[in-house]
């Protein structure tokens, strides 16, 4: 077969994302006060603070609030979907076991404060031009995550590739 390393690579990819999928789907009730209320609520309400004082949000579990407006960050809005995209294809891509550890923590990051700047993104178009959050939430927002998670794996596999080559030489 002219594909093989290629097809393991989509076969193992698939499997670890399913797999991280059904363990989020079955375990997000005990993560969900960590992952959505301080983790992305909480942090999300002092950048918004920290941006424009003026704005005084507040935190009331999954909901940012402010003098006129809230917004509830729900389960699916957490970027777990792009953290566990990146996870899944560092875990399947063929290298050694460090560079897939510090894959997958950087990669969390990454799509951890993508997914922050999401969430104030969408705070401030719901305050300031309220008739563009459906379309920036359900098209941009989501895109942006999903979009991060594959640029930095990318990134990710093109400097071990570069690295691996300069090792060899």
């Amino acid at each position: 077969m002219k594909n093989k390393i290629e097809v393991r690579f989509i076969c193992i990819f698939i499997i670890f994302l399913i797999s991280g999928q059904v363990i989020y789907y079955f375990s997000k009730d005990k993560f969900e006060n960590l992952m959505i209320n301080k983790l992305n609520v909480g942090v999300s309400v002092k950048l918004i603070n920290m941006i424009n004082s003026e704005m005084l949000a507040v935190q009331k579990g999954k909901d940012i609030i402010s003098k006129d407006m809230r917004m509830t960050v729900a389960v699916g809005c957490d970027g777990m979907d792009g953290m566990l995209i990146v996870i899944a294809a560092i875990l399947a891509f063929p290298m050694i076991l460090i560079d897939k550890i510090k894959g997958v923590i950087l990669g969390i990051i990454v799509v951890y404060l993508t997914n922050l700047l999401r969430i104030i993104m969408l705070f401030f178009i719901l305050k300031f031009y309220p008739g563009y959050f459906d379309y920036m939430h359900t098209y941009i927002g989501q895109f942006i995550v999903i979009f991060s998670a594959g640029l930095f794996f990318l990134m990710w596999i093109n400097n071990i590739s570069k690295k691996n080559m300069l090792n060899a030489q």
